[in-house]
């Protein structure tokens, strides 16, 4: 009886003999064996209704032994992610392969579910967050300046527009999560504007993407996705950026998770102090600008759907400083633009294999300009003038997801209600609204094992202009033996917005005036990519080379009228087309490169019937970058060629003409560095390198900004930046058990 006693002790003592026996589970490099450290990982054991997650510490080890068969699902930068199954009694070792270079990088951007980007049927060119750390980016035009078929337009008042494919701004949507970002000045998004501080990737797909997202996506779609909340019990992050121009910005925030709900906070203030190439006294050529921005977000995780809930606030104050006025050069006229842009979303997808997907936002944006008398003697300063313009939109998207067990069918549809209105002195102290309501399917058919065909429709009702039927089809072969293709064909349309129909813009550098009598554009599109793909255990190389053709007709562009006035009108036709050849390489864990070339031509038909003629231009990129990942050390120089460009102006004899840019070049070197382990990054190095101030332009007077006489100001020269970032990560302390 005794030792029947002690047999059953033994066996209700074996689990805990055998939990204590195993070893814990240790993250290790595929390749070099080396640990490693502060890599996330979510882990579920056989049975259990929840996950636990851990950090692993400096010599890969995270706090789960290894007593029941467990999922390990484990991401860190640089690495692909890992998903499998360790059993006990084996080995205790997850083995991270690097990713050599990130061509299977996860993206969400117009796609049935998340996948990498090489399954995607767009072509979608993904900026993780490793190459984010190297460039130290503060906001999108910092980011964007540099990559290959993005072309830039700058304002010293009204900041950084962009061009994609050879399309202005007007034709590049902007998302931050999946919700267009309202405010456009000059017809594009301020992107100095659109900070990055919450940023986990930025997803640009280069084509036609008027199916998905309708009006404004003719050139394509830049959407911008924040990071997820951590499954953590509390994160916490700060960080510096000084930038030897006057720029200093601090930012900070938290992140919250407890159980099925989730808090976020995230902050900033971002400060300018401006510049001008030689003292012209108070005004400056690059005007001072303080900036504050904040994200909050709750997340609720549910058994069958999770509910996320943002709201996002940004407030600007851009200072236009008059110079003193005579005789005693001791007061001046001062104008303060205050921008304010208010944003609340909310979101619900269900859990599972076919996902329905809601998603509803409302957005507040705000200009005001006050025109201050200031005595500099007292000092004092009286308002004098005061304007305001408003704009709002309310957007409301929902999509359903369908694919067939099989994968060899799918079935997205959805619709989208966008309503946008505005108001003020600006818009003749009138209201007006726009309002558009679509609906768009897509199917996804696979008749082979390597051809995947997507044919699109969408059928829009909007309240000022007759909306076609937009269709398109996409076409993707591969991969086999490396090469994947992609083509796509595509109509487009876009209707006037509402600062292009009615908003007038006149200041002491402005004067651009809205045109009631425009008409909707219409396009057609098509493109073409073709790449080959090798990966070796150390070594991976992917050489692309694309084309693209995109036909406007009654395109609207902003034409100089005579005195530096602007209006905008309509193009008889339109056309951009262009070429791209790129390189991708990597040596494992010695250095990555990056190059591309290619060609844009532009051509505008001013006088109907007038035959259509492509001006070229030229464009060079490359980016180099040297690993020392024993020591967390990465030197990067990033360099861009933009060749001679055309820009439309009205001569003296009021017609339509065109005139030309200059071509530039730009570089900058940065180092990136971390100590702490990891907890602290440092980036420091040079911007503009070759100290590039103004182009030349002819015909016209330059710019939009009058006072350009013939130069365009593209960047404010030479300068040397310091970012520093801190990151603090706190276990759950119910997870280290």
């Amino acid at each position: 009886m005794a030792g029947f006693r002690i047999l059953i002790a033994a066996m209700m003592l074996l689990p805990l003999m055998v939990a204590a026996q195993a070893p814990p589970v240790r993250v290790v490099d595929a390749r070099t064996g080396a640990a490693v450290a502060f890599a996330h990982v979510k882990a579920t054991e056989t049975g259990a209704k929840t996950a636990k997650y851990y950090l692993s510490d400096d010599d890969g080890m995270i706090r789960h032994n290894l007593v029941r068969p467990t999922v390990f699902q484990v991401s860190y930068v640089g690495y692909q992610t890992f998903s499998d199954t360790l059993f006990p009694g084996g080995e205790a070792m997850i083995r991270l392969l690097p990713e050599v270079f990130s061509l299977d990088e996860v993206v969400v951007t117009a796609q049935y579910n998340p996948g990498s980007a090489d399954r995607s049927l767009y072509r979608v060119n993904v900026i993780n967050q490793l190459q984010l750390r190297r460039t130290a980016a503060t906001d999108l035009s910092g980011l964007l300046r540099n990559q290959m078929n993005v072309r830039f337009t700058q304002d010293a008042s009204l900041g950084t527009g962009m061009s994609l494919q050879g399309l202005s701004g007007e034709h590049v949507k902007i998302l931050v999560d999946g919700v267009p970002v309202i405010g456009r000045l000059n017809g594009s998004i301020d992107l100095s504007q659109v900070n990055l501080q919450n940023a986990r990737q930025v997803e640009i797909i280069e084509g036609p993407m008027s199916v998905i997202y309708g009006s404004n996506a003719l050139a394509g779609v830049v959407n911008i996705i924040s990071g997820d909340i951590p499954g953590r019990s509390l994160t916490a992050n700060a960080g510096t950026y000084l930038e030897s121009v006057g720029i200093v910005n601090f930012d900070g925030g938290f992140s919250l998770n407890r159980g099925n709900n989730a808090f976020s906070l995230q902050a900033g203030r971002n400060f300018f102090a401006g510049y001008s190439p030689a003292d012209e006294g108070r005004a400056k050529l690059w005007k001072p600008r303080r900036q504050l921005n904040a994200d909050a977000g709750y997340n609720l995780t549910l058994k069958k759907a999770v509910i996320k809930t943002k709201l996002s606030y940004f407030d600007e104050l851009l200072l236009v400083r008059g110079n003193l006025l005579p005789p005693y050069f001791e007061k001046a006229f001062d104008n303060h633009f205050t921008t304010s842009r208010l944003t609340a979303k909310a979101d619900i997808t269900t859990r599972g294999p076919n996902p329905f997907t809601a998603s509803n936002s409302l957005s507040f944006y705000s200009r005001v300009r006050t025109l201050y008398y200031n005595d500099l003697t007292i000092p004092e300063k009286t308002p004098t003038e005061y304007d305001t313009t408003g704009f709002g939109s309310f957007l409301s998207r929902a999509m359903y997801t369908y694919r067939s067990t099989s994968g060899l069918i799918g079935i997205q549809a959805g619709y989208d209600a966008n309503v946008e209105w505005a108001t003020g002195e600006r818009t003749g102290n009138q209201h007006h609204r726009i309002t558009d309501i679509a609906g768009f399917a897509t199917m996804q058919i696979q008749p082979a094992d390597l051809i995947s065909l997507q044919p699109g429709l969408r059928y829009a009702w909007n309240s000022h202009f007759a909306s076609p039927l937009i269709y398109a089809m996409h076409v993707k072969a591969g991969p086999a033996k490396g090469f994947i293709f992609r083509t796509s064909y595509s109509s487009g349309f876009r209707a006037p917005s509402l600062k292009e129909l009615y908003l007038y813009f006149v200041d002491v550098n402005h004067n651009i005036t809205g045109n009631p009598n425009l008409s909707p554009e219409r396009s057609k599109h098509i493109q073409f990519q073709a790449s080959h793909r090798i990966e070796k255990v150390t070594y991976a190389t992917e050489t692309e080379a694309r084309f693209f053709l995109n036909d406007i007709d009654n395109q609207i562009t902003l034409a100089e009228t005579g005195d530096g006035a602007y209006t905008y009108f309509n193009l008889d036709r339109s056309r951009s087309m262009g070429y791209v050849f790129s390189l991708r390489s990597s040596l494992y864990p010695l250095f990555d490169l990056r190059l591309g070339w290619g060609r844009t031509g532009k051509s505008n038909q001013l006088v109907p019937g007038e035959k259509l003629r492509l001006y070229w231009s030229p464009e060079l990129t490359s980016e180099v970058t040297c690993r020392m990942d024993e020591i967390d050390l990465h030197l990067t120089a990033i360099y861009k060629y933009t060749g001679k460009t055309t820009r439309i102006y009205m001569d003296e004899n009021g017609l339509l003409s065109e005139g030309y840019m200059d071509s530039w070049h730009n570089m900058d070197l940065t180092v990136l560095k971390t100590f702490m382990k990891k907890r602290l990054s440092v980036n420091a190095g040079v911007r503009n390198l070759f100290d590039v101030t103004n182009i030349v332009s002819t015909g016209g007077s330059g710019g939009v900004h009058s006072g350009g006489g013939g130069n365009v100001p593209v960047a404010w020269g030479r300068t040397y930046f310091l970012k520093l970032s801190y990151t603090f990560l706190k276990d759950d302390p119910a997870e280290k058990k």
